[in-house]
């Protein structure tokens, strides 16, 4: 039996917007914004390198361990560990 109801086949484009004419910018508008991108771009990495130096400043205070002991450790000999005897399979 056929529905006799409104279709539901097409309901989706009620939602679509309506495309705009595209309009053309002008070489210098273009110029414009690929300039401030690419400030944008130079501010950014300016600042993830200030932070990257900034959280890697502790290091450079800090004193490293290299060096510190007195005197070296001396070296701890080898355990051999022996196997245990292999048993008869019955």
């Amino acid at each position: 039996m056929p529905h006799s109801g409104p279709s539901a086949s097409r309901g989706h484009l009620r939602l679509a917007v309506a495309v705009t004419p595209h309009h053309v910018d002008s070489r210098a508008g273009l110029s414009l914004r690929a300039a401030a991108a690419a400030i944008v771009m130079l501010w950014l990495t300016a600042t993830a390198w200030l932070s990257a130096a900034l959280a890697l400043a502790p290091l450079v205070w800090r004193r490293a361990p290299l060096g510190r002991r007195v005197r070296p450790m001396p070296p701890r000999e080898a355990r051999v560990i022996p196997f245990q005897p292999r048993r008869q399979a019955r």
